[in-house]
């Protein structure tokens, strides 16, 4: 890029280039990507003047090297996208039209008037052509009235407010996408590659597919890629809802969004960027937007079935005053404006205020239904529950004692990234018993347990169907306490050395701390039952519903009955929400009249799902029935009263003390005033309930 130094100081430098060949490109994008480069603290771009103003630190970057970064900027890589860009610049296109409006010369504004109305005026005809009786004929005829009568000054100031309203649509609206997409996107800074055997630290933004990144433990895998070499555990939770890690190693896939859990990869580029999660985000709320809600749909059917009444107000004004400019004050009030943009303007609030306590929203319809829910159908495992594993007991048996079988345990369990491992190893950091590694030729079996020499003797750990009869162990001892275990709804872990049972460690899930007390919520909100349907077994199933005092439960149920059953709930008249996690629960979200995903679900309960909690809690779903009831409000709120303060200025046009001018003014100032109160917060600050 050609440009030359305007001034510059220590960690300062601004330059200037051609704005024309500037304004061909994104240059928001540019700047962003210069404001990622190491060293560089922030970066302002305009292209109006074909300013670059750079902040950077000197102690890592000298001037030349600012200099030689801007001289191979690749500004190609850069395209401009119309539609973001005029969006960008909205604010300034309604300054021009403004300065445009008021300095023009005097004795053209009669004729600039009549240009100015065309637009409206057309969109009138073809509303009439169409045979439809809209706002846009009300606005037409108000405006041709004023036309008729040679009052430019009315006409100017109806085509000047209309125009302000239309600015100011796609300003808010405009607004409310950005913050939605800025709220849920896969932001990325920096990546590091690996060329030519060294780690090279760029922006991801000049990432491109067959690159190689370098992954560590605790990194967010950016792209959807190939793991070219390294081994390491991948917590895919985003993507399948399975709280174990997975083996990746090389030829294997990775996802973006995931999490590299332990180890490190090296990922060859497949897909990145608008490929992969970005892009099905935006579709998403592109497909959001599009779905409009039954509210939505009956405030607009409402607005254009009161236009009808807006001529008859302004026919019995006319042959009350035989003044056709009260009459036309009479048209040019409406009660659609500020109905059909305060409605929409709820519900994108309301999403982006949901995104930043916790909860996203997909449209406005699962915002409405869930206000009228009066049923919850919960999920257990991963939903009521962590699906952590926590240790409830040890049990020991032949002469051991807690510690030692606890300790032995742990030892076995400590290089195994299995839940109930770690729950082993945690309960024994809890009692802060020692476990040195003393055993060697570990064996682990997947799904069933782990064999090795321990001080010598054989020892295995797992289950009972290992340890009893693969290990032909006698387990009789503990069958007492497994029968407790089972009445309780405990797992039993077993441990035995040199075939002699040792001692037994009960495993169980526990509820969430905050369930119960999320529940009471609920309750308040106005849910009039709650249930718990599950694929544990009945006993289990049994102790939660009890724990958390439930309507009803249902336990060892399958992915299809679910389903079945919330059909049938639907059908006795109950408006049915459910809460899931897992691609098991995807069938009954499908049948419920609104289904609710936890933020680590599977991912395919995420997008079956309307609502997705963004937060690892039970409270943002109380936080979302809650907004969801007060966007309805609102919205009753603001219809009663754009009905209201519109139907005083057509009541003052027909007495006689409105003008074409006072009318559109107080209408428009009606319109804005709702439509700020439509973006007003939904929640106290102090975030959540």
């Amino acid at each position: 890029m050609e440009f030359s130094v305007v001034h510059s100081l220590p960690g300062r430098i601004r330059c200037r280039t051609n704005p024309d060949r500037l304004r061909v490109y994104r240059y928001q994008t540019a700047a962003h990507a210069l404001s990622e480069i190491p060293g560089i603290r922030s970066a302002e771009i305009n292209p109006r003047t074909g300013s670059f103003l750079l902040y950077y630190d000197d102690t890592l970057l000298p001037e030349g090297a600012v200099k030689t970064i801007l001289e191979n900027l690749p500004l190609d890589r850069f395209p401009r996208n119309d539609a973001k860009e005029n969006e960008h610049s909205l604010g300034w296109s309604y300054i021009g039209y403004l300065l445009y409006r008021f300095l023009q010369p005097a004795w053209l504004r009669p004729f600039l008037t009549v240009i100015g109305a065309v637009p409206f005026l057309i969109a009138g005809v073809k509303s009439l052509i169409r045979g439809k009786l809209t706002v846009d004929v009300l606005d037409a005829s108000a405006i041709t009235v004023s036309l008729a009568q040679k009052n430019y000054s009315s006409a100017s100031t109806l085509t000047l407010l209309l125009k302000t309203g239309e600015y100011l649509e796609r300003w808010a609206k405009q607004r409310s996408r950005e913050n939605l997409v800025s709220g849920i996107s896969l932001n990325v800074g920096q990546v590091w590659v690996r060329k030519d055997g060294e780690d090279i630290q760029i922006p991801y933004s000049q990432l491109k597919p067959g690159d190689r990144i370098v992954l560590r433990a605790g990194t967010v895998i950016p792209v959807d890629g190939e793991v070219h070499e390294g081994d390491a555990l991948v917590n895919e939770s985003s993507m399948t809802g399975e709280p174990l890690a997975a083996a990746r190693s090389a030829g294997d896939s990775v996802h973006a969004g995931t999490v590299i859990a332990e180890g490190e990869l090296i990922v060859r580029v497949l897909r990145m960027g608008e490929d992969t999660r970005y892009q099905r985000i935006v579709q998403l709320i592109h497909e959001s937007e599009a779905a409009k809600s039954k509210t939505e749909a009956r405030a607009n059917e409402i607005a254009d079935k009161v236009v009808p009444f807006s001529f008859i107000a302004a026919g019995l004004t006319y042959l009350l005053t035989r003044s056709p400019m009260k009459a036309a004050s009479v048209l040019s009030v409406d009660y659609s404006c500020a109905i059909k943009l305060s409605t929409p303007l709820v519900f994108l609030a309301a999403m982006r205020e949901g995104l930043a306590n916790g909860v996203f929203f997909k449209g406005g319809a699962p915002m409405e239904t869930l206000a009228e829910v009066d049923t919850i159908v919960f999920d257990k495992t991963g939903t009521l529950s962590r699906a952590v594993p926590e240790v409830a007991g040890v049990v020991p048996f032949n002469g051991y004692s807690q510690r030692e079988v606890l300790k032995i345990a742990a030892c076995l369990e400590e290089h195994f990234p299995h839940p109930v491992a770690k729950a082993v190893v945690r309960r024994a950091l809890e009692e802060k018993v020692e476990h040195k590694e003393e055993h060697t030729n570990v064996k682990y079996i997947v799904a069933h347990g782990i064999a090795t020499e321990y001080k010598g003797r054989h020892t295995v750990i797992g289950s009972r169907h290992f340890v009893y009869e693969d290990e032909a162990v006698d387990i009789s001892a503990a069958a007492e306490e497994e029968e407790k275990a089972a009445a309780r709804g405990f797992s039993v872990l077993y441990l035995a050395r040199e075939n002699v049972l040792a001692g037994i460690i009960l495993i169980h899930d526990p509820v969430r701390e905050e369930a119960a007390e999320v529940i009471a919520m609920l309750r308040q909100t106005g849910i009039q039952r709650i249930y718990m349907l599950t694929g544990d077994n009945r006993r289990t199933a049994a102790r939660v519903s009890e724990e958390l005092g439930l309507d009803g439960f249902l336990g060892e149920v399958l992915p299809n009955e679910k389903a079945e059953i919330i059909r049938n709930l639907k059908n006795r008249g109950c408006s049915v929400a459910v809460v899931g996690d897992g691609m098991n629960d995807s069938p009954a979200m499908s049948a419920a009249d609104v289904g609710i995903a936890m933020k680590d679900g599977a991912d395919l309960a995420q997008d079956v799902a309307d609502i997705t909690l963004k937060d690892p809690s039970l409270y943002p779903l109380v936080i979302a029935r809650l907004m969801a009831q007060r966007s309805m409000k609102r919205i009753r709120t603001n219809t009663v009263s754009a009905i209201a303060i519109n139907s005083a200025l057509i009541i003052m046009g027909i007495a006689g003390n409105g003008t074409t001018d006072r009318s559109v003014w107080l209408h428009n100032l009606t319109t804005l005033g709702i439509s700020m109160n439509s973006m007003r917060p939904l929640l106290p600050e102090s975030k959540g309930p």
